[in-house]
């Protein structure tokens, strides 16, 4: 050990008796202040114009970006000039044969050199532990775990480089031919990922060998073993071959000798790479302040109770949009993309079914051959086609005809299936509130919604301005209840069950038909049994529903509810959520609105014990009542009259709820259908408009909190620049002048010293 600290000692002096060492050092110090100023200035300036910031150690630390993204990016520019020198100084010059001829060890010489190196790039943790109290200094509630883990990571990196760097160097003695060298070989392994991906064995060797997003767990506060063991063993790797190459050097031993002793050490460090990488033996410490990088808690339950291992197997149509996805080439992206469930659940089984159909979909028309088409798409997504399922052969295995054949995740546990699917987002992928649905839909009997058909409601299925497709039925469309654990069917009053079930709601959406006396009947049986319900009217339509509503106590003003606005109709009117549903579990703010179109007040006379409270209320100044026999009016310049001005606040939705054989019964009665809409949950002209959350903080309700899955996480309190952009400027002068200019006066001593010995 005294040799290795000895050897080591005197390559830091050498390497601090050239100018290269300082001027790198100089060069990281400036362009980390820079980094982080500006950042930071940014960060301030938006603050000073009023917006809201949110995560500030995130967005200027671990966003893609951010600061230690942008010095991960640069350092592999700063290696190969501080370790060209390592060995081939001590060829070019040779003192290796001085080496060779003292009482040290190959090892002991690559070693002392090594620690050399990582006691260099300790002095750049030093400068990024500055910057992180900077950032202390000027975010309120750092999360200062948070940037550690990130100076980890970057500390891990460098050193990795560092080694690679030195084994580079002891093959040349030109010293620009080592950083050449160095600079290819690190372009090399951090591309390597995306070598031989559409092959297995070799994808999975070339992914696990690639530098370029290793990094990226330690950034976003994430320490996993699999990372800190890829980092251990790169450096393990090029210290081992250095040291054999050093020992080639010094004996003579056949070319077939020295490849077997470097394809031993290759083949050793990959082995230990695959079984440090085995999910049943990772570990993982998320060090952010709120655990963001972890599972919420109740999803985490909902995994304990999975009693034997779950299988998601993937079909890719590959003449389907997202084609790609599944594709070999992007396999290992896709995994990753799961690795926070494969965390808790290490025994997941993966498989991919590549295979091709009609996607039914218009496009479909244009295709003279869905073979050719399917050819050329597997062609130029990778696929062999060979493997690739045939209509026939695929509808063998599954039908996938109510997924429009489309890419779909299937997940089957103890005989039962759920479905994720793809969306169409900046996200793409399903997260964690749709993968725990769908899980939790394993466990348990998904939540139903039996949509009322048959005399012209409202329908699920179509793209009308009037119909609920997107915020219930769209499949690729996140916030639709399909993908949040609810299933859907069109029912007729006729198959109602008498029997209600805990499970299941059933939705009367405006219909434009008369139900006859034995179905109104047969709707009133269904509510007096305990039957969940939610009934959407429209003014002018409410003779159809009110021999029903009637028994649940529910009275529906006939007039329309008009609100004076510079920029909308008359007839749209943007309520609030009332208070009284936040003990219900509502959690939508006064700041935002839920725009009805067309639509009527409602009042509540206990009939059946229910207990009532408002839903959705407005108080504004500017709303007016339409007399019952003027339910229609011409033009949005409607003039008002101030007679009908309305100066108490109205009711437009209400919640009702009792205990009905020991079970919570609960009902909901709005007097607008077109509040979930295509149109209404579409529109973009209305500021803060929250009718899809609405709608899903509805039927969470009705579901007694289980659907949409809950996986909020505590909202972050690092959300405010503590400085001024001045003082902020005035810290990035710090930097390069205090700080670059401190370091550009110490080197100059060093070398002066130096010069004059």
């Amino acid at each position: 050990m005294k040799q290795i600290i000895r050897i080591a000692r005197v390559e830091l002096s050498i390497l601090f008796y050239s100018p290269v060492a300082w001027l790198l050092l100089i060069v990281f110090v400036v362009q980390c202040g820079i980094t982080l100023t500006e950042l930071l200035d940014a960060k301030a300036a938006s603050q000073e114009l009023g917006n809201q910031l949110k995560g500030l150690t995130q967005s200027v630390f671990g966003g893609h970006n951010a600061f230690f993204n942008s010095v991960k990016n640069k350092i592999h520019l700063y290696i190969p000039l501080l370790t060209m020198g390592l060995m081939s100084r001590e060829l070019s010059s040779g003192s290796i044969k001085l080496l060779y001829a003292s009482p040290v060890t190959n090892l002991q010489i690559i070693l002392g050199k090594y620690v050399a190196m990582m006691g260099y790039c300790f002095l750049w943790v030093l400068v990024l532990l500055t910057a992180g109290c900077v950032g202390y200094l000027y975010i309120d509630a750092l999360d200062v775990w948070y940037v550690l883990s990130g100076i980890l990571g970057i500390y891990l990196l460098a050193c990795a480089y560092a080694a690679i760097g030195l084994f580079v160097s002891g093959l040349t003695s030109y010293q620009l031919v080592a950083a050449m060298g160095t600079m290819a070989l690190l372009a090399l392994l951090n591309f390597m990922g995306s070598v031989g991906q559409s092959i297995d064995f070799v994808r999975q060797v070339t992914y696990w060998l690639s530098m370029a997003d290793r990094v990226d767990n330690f950034r976003v506060g994430l320490i996993s073993s699999k990372d800190v063991w890829y980092f251990v063993l790169i450096v393990f790797l090029f210290l081992s071959l250095s040291v054999l190459k050093l020992n080639y050097n010094r004996s003579a031993q056949s070319g077939m000798i020295k490849k077997i002793k470097y394809l031993a050490v290759v083949m050793l460090v990959l082995a230990l790479g695959y079984f440090t990488s085995l999910p049943s033996i990772n570990g993982y410490l998320d060090t952010t302040r709120n655990k963001t990088n972890t599972l919420t808690t109740q999803t985490q339950q909902i995994l304990n109770r999975l009693e034997e291992p779950l299988k998601m197997t993937v079909y890719t149509n590959v003449v389907n949009y997202f084609a790609h996805v599944g594709a070999p080439k992007f396999r290992m992206y896709d995994l990753h993309q799961f690795e926070e469930y494969t965390r808790f659940l290490p025994n997941l089984e993966i498989d991919y079914i590549p295979y091709y159909n009609y996607t039914l979909d218009k496009r479909d028309a244009q295709l003279k051959s869905l073979d050719d088409k399917a050819k050329r798409s597997a062609t130029a997504y990778g696929y062999d086609f060979d493997k690739v399922l045939r209509p026939k052969e695929i509808e063998k295995i599954i039908d996938l005809s109510d997924e429009k054949n489309g890419f779909v995740r299937v997940l089957s546990y103890q005989g039962k299936t759920a479905v994720l699917r793809m969306f169409f987002d900046m996200i793409g992928y399903p997260k964690e509130a749709e993968i725990t649905a769908a899980i939790q839909n394993l466990l348990e009997a998904p939540y139903e919604i039996q949509v009322l058909s048959g005399h012209q409601e409202r329908s699920i299925a179509k793209k009308g301005d009037k119909d609920y497709l997107t915020i219930l039925n769209t499949l690729n469309y996140r916030s639709s209840l399909i993908n949040q654990g609810f299933q859907l069917n069109e029912v007729l009053v006729d198959s109602v069950a008498l029997e209600p079930k805990e499970n299941k709601v059933l939705l009367v959406a405006d219909p434009m038909e008369a139900y006859e006396p034995q179905q109104l009947e047969k709707i009133r049986t269904y509510l007096r049994n305990g039957g969940h319900a939610i009934f959407a009217t429209e003014p002018g339509k409410i003779s159809l529903l009110m021999p029903v509503l009637k028994e649940i106590g529910v009275q529906v003003s006939e007039g329309v509810v008009l609100q004076k606005s510079k920029d909308y109709k008359p007839d749209l009117v943007l309520t609030h959520l009332d208070t009284a549903a936040f003990s219900e579990g509502f959690s939508i703010t006064s700041k935002k609105v839920i725009s009805l179109s067309r639509t009527t007040t409602i009042k509540v006379k206990d009939t059946l014990g229910f207990q009532a409270f408002p839903l959705l209320t407005s108080a504004s100044d500017s709303l007016y009542r339409l007399p019952d026999e003027h339910r229609t009016f011409v033009s949005d310049s409607l003039a008002f009259n101030q007679a009908l001005k309305v100066t108490q606040p109205l009711v437009f939705a209400w919640g009702l709820k009792r205990n009905y054989n020991g079970k919570s019964q609960r009902i909901a009665v709005l007097g607008d259908a077109d509040f979930m809409s295509n149109k209404e949950v579409n529109r973009g002209n209305v500021k803060a408009q929250e009718n899809a959350t609405f709608v899903k903080q509805l039927f969470r309700w009705f579901s007694g909190g289980k659907y949409p899955v809950d996986v909020q996480k505590i909202p972050p309190i690092d959300n405010k620049i503590t400085g001024t952009q001045t003082e902020i400027q005035n810290t990035k002068l710090l930097f390069l002048f205090g700080g670059g200019g401190s370091i550009l006066l110490l080197g100059s001593f060093v070398l002066w010293q130096r010069k004059r010995k």
